[in-house]
């Protein structure tokens, strides 16, 4: 039986309100340093292989982890965040500041709508997150740590429940219905048990606990 945890990175300096420069180069704040430090602590399991994404903020969140396994090898798969806008016109920015330009993208609600450069479309976003868990389902490797994001997150529960379904607006249109109403916050964890040949299948989720 195969065990694949997807994790949320710690919280990092966007997710604290402060203004960011560009989404794979965000680092984490004081509480996400701590947070990253707790999940080491806390994690039970030596998993045989972690996984982070291109994305800074996995990587510093694995990192107290990794020091604590050092012999469990380390790759990168494309279990990236979401970037819906194009980076280079929000450089300095903060969440607040990217809030209604957000809006704006989910209301065209067009999975091959593509913000620019250094965007992607939901329909690609879709289409690499369900390619990754079927390249992790095909690892021999029993049990995985993956450090992702919240969007990640969300499209692989929201597959769960829709698994045959293609990538049209109303996809779209539901899966960001269903993001306002799921809340996946920093550090939490999202099992999963896969035996071959059969479908992934959701232990209860837990959050890593601070203080």
């Amino acid at each position: 039986m195969k065990t694949i945890w997807f994790i949320r990175h710690a919280e990092s300096l966007s997710n604290a309100g402060f203004p960011t420069d560009t989404p794979h180069a965000i680092g984490l704040s004081e509480k996400g340093l701590v947070q990253a430090e707790a999940l080491a602590e806390q994690w039970r399991t030596e998993p045989e292989l972690i996984v982070v994404s291109r994305y800074s903020r996995t990587a510093y969140t694995a990192a107290p982890l990794c020091r604590r396994h050092p012999q469990v090898p380390v790759i990168e798969l494309p279990v990236h965040e979401l970037t819906f806008l194009a980076p280079g016109r929000y450089v300095g920015t903060t969440e607040d500041t990217r809030r209604e330009p957000a809006r704006q993208y989910w209301e065209r609600c067009d999975p091959d709508f593509c913000d620019g450069e250094g965007a992607e479309t939901f329909r690609h976003f879709c289409e690499r997150v369900d390619a990754a868990v079927q390249a992790l389902r095909e690892r021999a490797e029993q049990r995985i740590a993956v450090f992702c994001h919240a969007y990640v997150i969300k499209a692989i529960l929201w597959r769960q429940l829709h698994p045959d379904a293609p990538v049209t607006a109303d996809y779209m249109r539901d899966y960001f219905q269903f993001h306002l109403r799921c809340v996946v916050p920093n550090v939490m964890v999202y099992p999963f048990e896969s035996a071959e040949g059969e479908a992934l299948k959701m232990l209860s989720p837990f959050q890593i606990k601070v203080g």
